[in-house]
Order: C-alpha cells, then sequence, then structure tokens
C-alpha cells in the first residue's frame, strides 16, 4: 500500500486545485485503481462506515474521506495517517456521512417556480 505522494503528483496536484479542477485527482491510478489507496482503505475498513460505526451503528461505507480536506492538505492525499498527528487521514463514510462533513457540496437547487395557474378546488 503506497502511504505518500511522491514529489511530482504532488505538484500535479497542487496545479489542479490552483485551477479548481482537484477532481481530476480521483481519477488518478494511485488513488481509484485496482490496487489504490481507495481500494485499501475500504478493504482496511471491511466497507463499513467508521463514523456510524463509532456510534454504535452499521451502516455500508462507499466513500473513502480525507479526514483534512485535500485542498487543505494535498501532501495527505495518499496517505492512511497523518505523520504529524498519527491519526486515520482517510476513512470509510456512507454518503450520509459525507454528506454532513462537507454539506458546502450538496447540490442546490433553485427554488420552484410557482405553479402557471393557481390550482383551485371549489
Amino acid at each position: 500500500m503506497q502511504d505518500r505522494i511522491s514529489p511530482s503528483r504532488l505538484e500535479q496536484l497542487r496545479a489542479l486545485i490552483s485551477t479548481g479542477n482537484e477532481d481530476l485527482f480521483y481519477h488518478w491510478g494511485e488513488w481509484n485503481g485496482k490496487h489504490g489507496m481507495r481500494q485499501e482503505v475500504l478493504k482496511l475498513d471491511r466497507r463499513e462506515c467508521q463514523l456510524c460505526k463509532a456510534r454504535g451503528r452499521f451502516r455500508r461505507g462507499t466513500i473513502v474521506h480525507h479526514v483534512k480536506h485535500l485542498r487543505d492538505r494535498p501532501d495527505l492525499a495518499l496517505s492512511l495517517y497523518d505523520p504529524d498527528t498519527g491519526e486515520r487521514q482517510l476513512i470509510t463514510v456512507c454518503k450520509a456521512c459525507h454528506e454532513a462533513e462537507h454539506p458546502e457540496s450538496l447540490r442546490q437547487t433553485a427554488a420552484p417556480k410557482p405553479p402557471l395557474t393557481p390550482e383551485r378546488w371549489d
């Protein structure tokens, strides 16, 4: 299991972040390949949401979450643990927990338009 991002890949990731294209990172082989970090974390956590598990519940996890946001700490993009604190940096979470961690990423929809004609039940 790779546990660090190479200096050249780190520079590429920083360039993606600076242009607002960090989502392209999630297509890299080191992250999403057959033996990529994402698969390793899912396997390690037995595909169980670690946040639900900490609350005594079981829910299937499908998302690998960067505890420290990718934009803030690109150097930890492929690190299972944060070397500064020793804490897990990548954990498996369910969709609901991931949305709770990143409410800014929820798709905002426009308010519904009023109906063309009011519905009346006289």
